[in-house]
């Protein structure tokens, strides 16, 4: 696919979810216990054989950056292949921080026009999937579009997607972003191909106008006088955006809808060994329906929850319904149910955190919190014998003085 240029939109810091974007892009969020999200899209973009790719980033690079690497891992290194950071900058006229998904791409015109060639890809780091981007290509070629959007189709309609209306030849006949009443029931993927040199000039337009948005802005105008076409891929496809669909998307691996054996998703392997080489994963304790990584030691009780590397639970301790990041300690006779914890953690012996007041929502993000699910950010100490409910978030590094903290609750 060296007629085909990749770009990964990257940057954002989704507020939806809370303290687990408080020090890191959605994009370098992990998931599924081993990976990160960003993992999908350049594994997709390596099975299609798409040799250069840039990353488009801004909030909190440093954990991108580092998990991306020289890209090796995903098999983009090479005298003629390539992945690239493409942060913002300030120059005689652009701004110092992305505008938008279509400015990002704008502000990098010279990069696009370095490789020549013939198609651009733009997909976004935050969506969890595993697609062969070839027939996609193909389909677009085949059909000399000037640009085709790639949609999936969704269950339940909701307001926060966008949404296509598409013929059977293909045609794209309507596209709304995030309608208060959809108009179909095929969803974006924000996965966008576009002849170059027609995105080229239509960047260069949109530079001035007040929006910058690919879904909001470009494709809904486009659609009556350019050849625009959308494909409708089939599979999985989960959009982790709020506490809720993150939650619930890692709970499709327990759940076994995703088979990620043969989805052959890379992630950084080196990356995950930084604090030393991981041995296997140890237990001594009582494991269900859940997933165990390498470096994990489990004395206690484990249930229907996901394990980064380096998790220790200790004996006496019980781990239910949750998901657990990296090198946290879960100490003796804890009990944790319903709980997103970050990584560097340590929760005392005899705590008991979530599993009860789960019908009292957030007081600060009650649209946003209010499913049972209690949010530990990076570094949070717990001290022994703390009580924490449902729905409550700590912000990371926060210093807990409090031995009870009632469901609905926000520390920072």
């Amino acid at each position: 696919m060296s007629n085909v240029l990749g770009m990964v939109l990257a940057g954002g810091r989704v507020d939806e979810l809370l303290c687990l974007t408080e020090m890191r892009p959605k994009s370098a969020l992990p998931i599924f216990g081993t990976y990160r999200i960003i993992d999908f899209v350049l594994s997709n973009l390596m099975h299609a054989g798409i040799s250069n790719v840039g990353v488009l980033s801004q909030y909190r690079p440093y954990a991108l950056v580092r998990h991306i690497g020289t890209g090796e891992h995903w098999d983009f290194v090479g005298r003629s292949r390539g992945i690239r950071m493409l942060p913002p900058y300030r120059g005689f006229k652009a701004s110092d921080w992305y505008k938008g998904t279509a400015d990002a791409v704008y502000q990098n015109l010279s990069y696009i026009e370095h490789f020549d060639s013939a198609h651009l890809l733009i997909a976004s780091a935050d969506h969890v999937y595993r697609m062969d981007y070839r027939p996609f290509i193909q389909f677009h070629i085949e059909n000399n579009a000037d640009a085709s959007v790639c949609f999936v189709k969704t269950r339940k309609r909701s307001a926060r997607f966008g949404y296509g209306v598409i013929d059977r030849r293909g045609r794209l006949l309507d596209y709304q972003e995030k309608p208060t009443t959809p108009p179909s029931d095929w969803v974006s993927m924000t996965l966008y191909l576009f002849k170059t040199n027609f995105i080229t000039d239509i960047l260069q337009a949109n530079a001035e106008e007040s929006s910058h948005e690919f879904g909001r802005d470009i494709i809904p105008k486009i659609i009556s006088t350019s050849r625009i076409y959308g494909y409708k891929h089939r599979g999985y496809w989960a959009y982790a955006r709020t506490v809720n669909s993150y939650y619930n998307t890692n709970m499709d691996m327990i759940r076994k809808k995703v088979e990620l054996q043969s989805w052959q998703i890379r992630t950084n392997l080196l990356e995950r060994c930084t604090r030393a080489d991981r041995l296997p994963a140890y237990i001594d304790g009582g494991v269900t329906d859940s997933v165990i990584s390498e470096g994990c030691i489990v004395a206690g009780k484990v249930r229907n929850s996901l394990l980064s590397p380096g998790v220790i639970v200790a004996s006496g301790a019980e781990v239910y319904d949750s998901i657990i990041f990296h090198d946290t300690v879960v100490q003796k006779n804890s009990k944790l149910k319903k709980v997103i914890c970050d990584k560097d953690s340590v929760i005392g012996s005899e705590c008991v955190i979530g599993g009860f007041g789960d019908e009292v929502p957030s007081a600060e993000f009650g649209d946003l919190l209010d499913s049972g699910i209690t949010l530990l950010g990076r570094n949070t100490m717990v001290p022994d014998k703390t009580v924490i409910g449902a729905n409550t978030t700590v912000y990371s590094s926060t210093k807990i003085t409090a031995t009870c903290i009632a469901p609905g609750s926000t520390l920072r």
